[in-house]
């Protein structure tokens, strides 16, 4: 009887590794996540879209890859070398979350792209209020206050006393 240990066995195609990378956006930095069975050399943030250096090994490629909204949101549109794709996109309020397939082994790019174009002035309201107005309403507040402790320091004494006869 012959016992194989258990790293004898191929691996599926579909196993992945995952890799982070920090990229630069104006003053802020970003996190990109991919999981993918092919290896995500470089991320990198060209003018209004990510690149993605891709290698792989493999015929059929399966990556999952994770965008924070900051960088790209909207409509998403991707080319990998120089052919535009679909793959399936899911988003939240914080990250859009992107299932890739494709076919092909050794070097790749990856350009994603979108819509979104980050605000780079801020812009303030002010709103006119009469000091009349203003005063009266805090008047009216203050009052509230001074009734609600003038309340409970007079139940706090009572039940003192109460318990200091007894």
């Amino acid at each position: 009887m012959v016992i194989l240990p258990v790293f004898a066995d191929p691996l599926s195609d579909k196993t992945g590794m995952k890799t982070s990378f920090s990229v630069q956006s104006g003053t802020d930095t970003f996190v990109v996540e991919a999981t993918a069975n092919f290896d995500v050399r470089a991320v990198s943030f060209e003018g209004d879209k990510l690149v993605f250096a891709l290698n792989s090994s493999l015929e059929n490629n399966l990556g999952e890859i994770q965008v924070p909204n900051g960088i790209t949101s909207g409509e998403l549109k991707f080319v990998l070398d120089g052919q535009e794709i679909s793959p399936k996109i899911l988003q939240n309020e914080r990250i859009s979350f992107i299932t890739l397939e494709f076919t092909g082994n050794g070097t790749h790019t990856l350009e994603m792209s979108s819509d979104y174009t980050p605000k780079s002035t801020v812009e303030i309201v002010t709103t006119d209020y009469t000091t009349q107005e203003s005063s009266d309403d805090l008047l009216i507040i203050m009052a509230a206050v001074g009734i609600v402790i003038a309340g409970g320091a007079g139940t706090t004494l009572a039940v003192y006393f109460k318990r200091k006869k007894a």
